[in-house]
């Protein structure tokens, strides 16, 4: 049994694009981390995902002995099982094998194996970006754009205040763009062919943001992050780094052999391969927006991230509210009726709360309700009929701020459930799922019909609801409004999985 000093160190192990990492960290009376040990060992994944789709054998050895010895050092330490979460990079998603890569970690370590994805990856970005906004007040209440370069994706944050106004993904990355380049030989060849493979993502990121006309440019990432103090001293945290110093850093960079990278930088030798590209599609943005200056965070990227996802609560009310009007503005672009989407969101979320001891979800799934409420009809803007299939197919095609693909499939199917067809083994994307997952979609489907059923008209005419359990009938009760005949009618026609999973007849009543 774990001491109760046991209970107050915590660790994290990820595996990135060129290395592994491990931090250690203590955990104070008032929730936050301090860190103990911070290791990291090469290892290179990205080379081998990009060159040839799959993890090699001799990778996959060599991250298991990494991870071996990390467990090691965490037994120094005394770090108990429960206290240790495993990580991977998202661009692990694009090998063939990542889940027998999954699964060897798991064997060789003892321990779940988890993969990031692009909508935690976005949630961490943000958080980077909320710590510089709270740091420069110039920048937080100005127009800001936000770029982060990763070994896979390109992300853009466009900030209006501190608050989120756009976001959006691209298919550019450090590592996909340097081994297109892998048989380029000179440094100007290769800062030429860069510029080449790169122009086209650049162009349409550009032109996507065109009417933003940012104040501020933001440029997040390991490379540049770990470049920028060595080309401008940081002030009110981050650097500010003119184009051209930035080009002249990048040919320098560029001329530079990986031993000379290794002692400038203080990279290991795999993660020198990564600088150039990294430095120069950076470089491209900035260009490409006539930026004067970037802005780039300080600190260490890597090490901050780990932190981040050690220590942060992914679902403040600052983070959810981001989600949510992240969804109000895909709910817009599609035409939906805002006003039944917040209403219907409204009466989920009353219903999820009263019915908390018997579904057991959690607060990331109650956001999940909410956005799915938002959403459900988006539908509606391809066809009335069977929009709830359309509905499935737009959320599951649509970037949500915050929202990983899990999450996206999770709110796509409440929204294709919204209706009295119920989940089937036959349906593709339900019957990919986990059964857990599968359970948790039945469940909130169930609450989300119900609180459909309550603003039937669309007419928001049933304001408010109590909510009250009597035997085996849940009771509704509708203050204010006397005849719910139309809405009892949709609740008896569309609500036998609420009545199947929950174990009640729902009945509408005024008290």
């Amino acid at each position: 049994m774990s001491s109760p000093d046991q209970l107050d160190t915590a660790a994290i192990i990820q595996f990135g694009s060129t290395s592994v990492t491990l931090l250690v960290a203590e955990k104070a009376a008032d929730g936050t981390f301090s860190q103990l040990d911070y290791l990291e060992k090469p290892l290179p994944l990205a080379r081998d995902i990009f060159r040839t789709g799959t993890v090699s054998r001799p990778v996959m050895e060599q991250a298991a002995a990494i991870l071996r010895d990390f467990r090691q050092t965490l037994g120094e330490y005394a770090v108990p099982d429960a206290n240790l979460r495993c990580l991977t990079t998202n661009i692990l998603s694009e090998a063939t094998n990542h889940e027998i890569f999954l699964n060897r970690m798991q064997v060789a370590g003892n321990v779940r194996v988890e993969l990031i994805d692009d909508g935690d990856m976005t949630r961490l970005i943000y958080q980077t970006t909320v710590r510089l906004l709270k740091s420069n007040p110039d920048i937080a209440n100005g127009n800001t754009l936000v770029s982060h370069i990763g070994p896979g994706n390109t992300r853009a944050l466009h900030f209006i205040k501190g608050r989120i106004n756009a976001y959006s993904s691209y298919r550019l990355g450090i590592f996909r763009t340097r081994e297109a380049m892998a048989l380029e030989s000179g440094p100007a060849q290769q800062l030429a062919y860069i510029e080449e493979q790169i122009r086209g993502v650049v162009d349409t990121l550009a032109t996507d943001y065109s009417e933003a006309k940012p104040d501020y440019h933001v440029f997040i990432g390991t490379e540049i992050q770990s470049a920028a103090p060595l080309i401008a001293k940081p002030k009110q945290g981050a650097s500010f780094i003119t184009v051209k110093q930035l080009e002249k850093f990048t040919e320098s960079i560029a001329a530079m052999s990986a031993d000379e990278l290794v002692r400038k930088l203080h990279l290991h030798y795999t993660g020198t391969e990564g600088i150039t590209p990294a430095l120069q599609t950076n470089l491209a943005l900035a260009r490409r927006f006539d930026d004067q200056v970037l802005v780039v965070p300080e600190g260490d990227f890597q090490r901050d991230l780990l932190m981040d996802l050690l220590e942060s609560n992914p679902l403040t009310q600052t983070f959810q509210d981001e989600v949510l009007q992240a969804a109000r503005e895909v709910a817009k672009k599609y035409k939906t009726d805002h006003k039944h989407a917040e209403h219907v969101a409204k009466f989920a979320q009353q219903i999820f709360s009263d019915l908390q001891s018997l579904h057991s979800l959690d607060a990331r799934h109650e956001l999940l309700l909410r956005v799915a409420a938002i959403l459900h009809e988006t539908g509606m803007f391809v066809s009335p009929r069977e929009h709830h299939k359309h509905s499935l197919y737009i959320i599951l095609n649509t970037e949500v701020f915050g929202l990983s693909a899990r999450d996206r499939t999770l709110v796509a199917l409440l929204a294709r459930y919204h209706r009295r067809y119920n989940p089937s083994p036959n349906h593709a994307d339900f019957s990919e799922l986990s059964r857990e997952d599968r359970m948790t979609v039945i469940k909130l489907a169930a609450i989300l019909r119900v609180a459909d059923c309550l603003d039937r008209s669309h007419s928001q005419r049933i304001r408010k609801v109590d909510l009250k359990r009597e035997g085996d009938t849940y009771v509704i009760e509708t203050p204010g409004v006397e005849d719910t005949t139309v809405e009892q009618i949709a609740v008896n026609g569309k609500c036998d999985i609420f009545r199947e999973i929950y174990g009640y007849e729902v009945l509408l009543r005024t008290p």
